[in-house]
């Protein structure tokens, strides 16, 4: 998977996305992974204990959903893009 340019994170994660997955695409969209990275060279990041960088993106993907930008399912540990409007008050 790569990530296009200007493509904003509402399209990126639109639909249901895994938690590493997810991570993966926000980490691109931010920056910390080059557009032409794949997920499958970085994959360990998520599955493997001890990566702060991938704890921290998806601590980060946590934050959105409880901000109530993401919404999360728990039981299948997946987000996607809250298509409400947000509250910024």
């Amino acid at each position: 998977m790569k990530v296009e340019d200007s493509v904003e994170l509402e399209e990126i994660l639109a639909d249901w996305r895994d938690y590493d997955d997810a991570a993966f695409r926000l980490g691109v969209f931010l920056g910390v992974f080059p557009r032409d990275q794949t997920f499958s060279s970085v994959k360990r990041m998520f599955w493997v204990d001890g990566y702060p960088l991938g704890d921290m993106l998806v601590d980060m993907l946590d934050r959105m959903a409880e901000a109530g930008v993401l919404l999360k399912n728990d039981e299948d540990v997946q987000y996607k893009w809250n298509p409400a409007p947000i509250d910024l008050s």
